[in-house]
Protein backbone atom coordinates (compact mmCIF):
# COMPACT_ATOMS: atom_id res chain seq x y z
CA UNK A 1 0.00 0.00 0.00
CA UNK A 2 2.71 2.62 0.97
CA UNK A 3 4.44 1.61 -2.78
CA UNK A 4 1.29 3.03 -4.66
CA UNK A 5 0.87 5.60 -2.61
CA UNK A 6 4.63 6.98 -3.66
CA UNK A 7 3.72 6.05 -6.73
CA UNK A 8 0.38 8.21 -7.16
CA UNK A 9 2.28 11.20 -5.05
CA UNK A 10 5.10 11.24 -7.52
CA UNK A 11 2.40 10.76 -10.19
CA UNK A 12 0.89 13.57 -9.08
CA UNK A 13 4.10 15.55 -8.51
CA UNK A 14 5.23 14.98 -11.93
CA UNK A 15 1.69 16.07 -13.51
CA UNK A 16 1.97 19.06 -11.46
CA UNK A 17 4.69 20.28 -12.16
CA UNK A 18 4.21 19.80 -16.23
CA UNK A 19 0.92 21.73 -15.96
CA UNK A 20 2.45 24.47 -14.62
CA UNK A 21 5.83 24.99 -16.67
CA UNK A 22 2.78 24.41 -20.10
CA UNK A 23 0.57 27.35 -18.94
CA UNK A 24 3.39 29.94 -19.79
CA UNK A 25 3.93 28.23 -22.98
CA UNK A 26 0.48 27.77 -23.81
CA UNK A 27 -0.22 31.42 -23.22
CA UNK A 28 2.79 32.02 -25.52
CA UNK A 29 2.10 29.88 -28.74
CA UNK A 30 0.23 32.42 -31.20
CA UNK A 31 0.89 35.42 -33.03
CA UNK A 32 1.29 38.67 -31.09
CA UNK A 33 1.66 42.37 -32.53
CA UNK A 34 3.95 44.70 -31.36
CA UNK A 35 2.12 47.77 -30.27
CA UNK A 36 4.23 49.68 -28.11
CA UNK A 37 8.34 50.40 -27.49
CA UNK A 38 9.65 51.85 -24.69
CA UNK A 39 13.62 52.88 -24.06
CA UNK A 40 14.35 52.71 -27.63
CA UNK A 41 16.07 55.74 -28.02
CA UNK A 42 18.98 56.42 -26.02
CA UNK A 43 18.44 58.05 -22.16
CA UNK A 44 20.95 61.06 -22.67
CA UNK A 45 19.55 63.02 -25.56
CA UNK A 46 22.36 65.55 -25.89
CA UNK A 47 24.01 62.88 -27.43
CA UNK A 48 21.06 62.04 -30.21
CA UNK A 49 21.56 63.86 -33.38
CA UNK A 50 18.82 64.98 -35.90
CA UNK A 51 19.90 61.89 -38.25
CA UNK A 52 19.92 60.05 -35.31
CA UNK A 53 16.55 61.07 -33.87
CA UNK A 54 15.04 60.40 -37.42
CA UNK A 55 16.96 56.84 -37.52
CA UNK A 56 15.09 56.14 -34.07
CA UNK A 57 12.08 57.19 -35.10
CA UNK A 58 12.05 55.12 -38.74
CA UNK A 59 13.11 52.00 -36.32
CA UNK A 60 10.26 52.60 -34.33
CA UNK A 61 8.05 52.52 -36.78
CA UNK A 62 9.39 49.35 -38.35
CA UNK A 63 8.98 47.99 -34.32
CA UNK A 64 5.72 48.46 -34.60
CA UNK A 65 5.11 46.66 -37.67
CA UNK A 66 6.95 43.64 -35.49
CA UNK A 67 5.01 40.63 -35.22
CA UNK A 68 6.13 37.32 -33.28
CA UNK A 69 4.58 33.81 -34.01
CA UNK A 70 5.78 31.68 -31.50
CA UNK A 71 4.91 27.65 -32.25
CA UNK A 72 4.34 24.48 -30.31
CA UNK A 73 7.25 22.98 -31.32
CA UNK A 74 9.59 25.56 -30.07
CA UNK A 75 9.90 27.37 -32.99
CA UNK A 76 9.19 31.19 -33.69
CA UNK A 77 9.33 33.48 -37.12
CA UNK A 78 9.95 37.25 -36.46
CA UNK A 79 8.22 38.96 -39.42
CA UNK A 80 8.10 43.19 -40.52
CA UNK A 81 5.04 44.03 -42.39
CA UNK A 82 4.37 40.14 -42.97
CA UNK A 83 7.83 39.59 -44.47
CA UNK A 84 10.26 37.29 -42.17
CA UNK A 85 13.19 38.88 -41.33
CA UNK A 86 14.01 36.15 -38.00
CA UNK A 87 13.12 32.46 -37.25
CA UNK A 88 14.41 30.17 -34.56
CA UNK A 89 13.78 28.31 -31.81
CA UNK A 90 12.86 29.74 -28.14
CA UNK A 91 13.18 28.33 -24.75
CA UNK A 92 11.72 29.07 -21.77
CA UNK A 93 13.33 28.90 -18.33
CA UNK A 94 12.02 26.36 -15.46
CA UNK A 95 10.47 29.79 -13.44
CA UNK A 96 8.69 30.61 -16.64
CA UNK A 97 9.93 34.32 -16.82
CA UNK A 98 12.69 34.02 -19.07
CA UNK A 99 12.43 33.43 -22.58
CA UNK A 100 15.14 32.60 -25.22
CA UNK A 101 15.61 33.34 -28.86
CA UNK A 102 18.32 31.93 -30.83
CA UNK A 103 17.88 32.43 -34.58
CA UNK A 104 18.30 29.49 -37.05
CA UNK A 105 21.61 31.01 -38.26
CA UNK A 106 22.57 30.12 -34.53
CA UNK A 107 24.19 34.16 -34.83
CA UNK A 108 21.91 35.81 -32.81
CA UNK A 109 20.59 35.15 -29.04
CA UNK A 110 17.91 37.39 -27.29
CA UNK A 111 16.85 36.99 -23.84
CA UNK A 112 13.92 38.57 -22.21
CA UNK A 113 12.39 38.81 -19.39
CA UNK A 114 8.39 37.89 -19.48
CA UNK A 115 6.90 40.51 -17.38
CA UNK A 116 3.25 40.08 -18.11
CA UNK A 117 1.64 36.79 -19.94
CA UNK A 118 -1.91 36.59 -20.19
CA UNK A 119 -4.77 35.52 -23.21
CA UNK A 120 -4.37 39.30 -24.22
CA UNK A 121 -1.32 40.59 -23.52
CA UNK A 122 2.50 40.15 -23.26
CA UNK A 123 5.28 42.50 -22.41
CA UNK A 124 8.90 41.30 -22.72
CA UNK A 125 12.19 43.29 -21.30
CA UNK A 126 15.13 42.91 -22.86
CA UNK A 127 17.90 41.96 -20.98
CA UNK A 128 21.02 42.80 -22.86
CA UNK A 129 21.36 46.65 -22.08
CA UNK A 130 21.66 48.92 -19.31
CA UNK A 131 18.34 50.65 -20.75
CA UNK A 132 16.14 47.70 -21.61
CA UNK A 133 14.21 47.55 -24.30
CA UNK A 134 10.42 47.09 -23.53
CA UNK A 135 7.67 45.31 -25.99
CA UNK A 136 4.11 45.38 -25.58
CA UNK A 137 2.46 42.69 -27.79
CA UNK A 138 -1.48 42.19 -28.61
CA UNK A 139 -2.50 38.86 -30.41
CA UNK A 140 -3.03 38.87 -34.13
Amino acid sequence: MKKICRYIILFCSVCLFFSCQSKTKQLLVKKWDCVKIENLAPVDANLFSKEDSAAAEKIKTALQLLTWTFNTDNTYQCSVGGRITVQGTYGIAEDNKNLTCISSTKNTTNSYFITLLTENEMVLTGTGTAVPLILHFRPH
